[in-house]
C-alpha cells in the first residue's frame, strides 16, 4: 500500500484551508501570550502559504510557476521552522504547543502527498 495518497489537487485544497487557519487561529486561540512573535509568525506564515500556493503548479494556482516538488520542499522547511520556533523565540505554554502541532501536521501532509510523477503513474495504472 502506498502511503502517498494525497494528490496535488487535494493538497492544494488543504493548503488554502491551512493558510486560513494560520491567519485565524492566533485570534481564536489567543496565541501570542508568551511572545507577540508567536501571533505574527502564524499570520505571516498563512499569508506566505497563500502566496506560494498561488504560484504552485497544481489545480488551484493563479500562475503555476513553482513545481509541486519544490512546494513540498517549502512545506518541509516550514515544518522544521515551526518545530524550532518555540526554542528560537522562547515560546511557552499554548504558543509552543501550537507550533509543535503545526509542525507535526505539516510533516504529515508532506509525508502523504504524492508528487506529480506519482499521480501520473497512479492514473496510468488505473486506466
Amino acid at each position: 500500500m502506498n502511503i502517498r495518497f494525497l494528490t496535488p489537487k487535494l493538497h492544494g485544497l488543504i493548503d488554502y484551508a491551512a493558510a486560513a487557519g494560520l491567519i485565524v487561529f492566533p485570534f481564536v486561540l489567543g496565541i501570542g501570550a508568551s511572545s507577540p512573535i508567536a501571533f505574527w509568525l502564524s499570520v505571516a506564515a498563512g499569508v506566505a502559504v497563500i502566496c506560494y500556493s498561488m504560484l504552485t503548479g497544481y489545480t488551484y494556482s493563479a500562475a503555476p510557476v513553482v513545481p509541486f516538488k519544490i512546494h513540498l520542499v517549502i512545506d518541509f522547511v516550514a515544518a522544521i521552522a515551526f518545530a524550532l520556533a518555540p526554542f528560537i523565540f522562547g515560546f511557552a505554554g499554548l504558543d509552543a504547543v501550537y507550533y509543535w502541532v503545526l509542525s507535526a501536521a505539516v510533516f504529515l501532509i508532506v509525508a502523504v502527498s504524492q508528487t506529480e510523477d506519482q499521480t501520473l503513474a497512479a492514473t496510468a495504472t488505473a486506466t
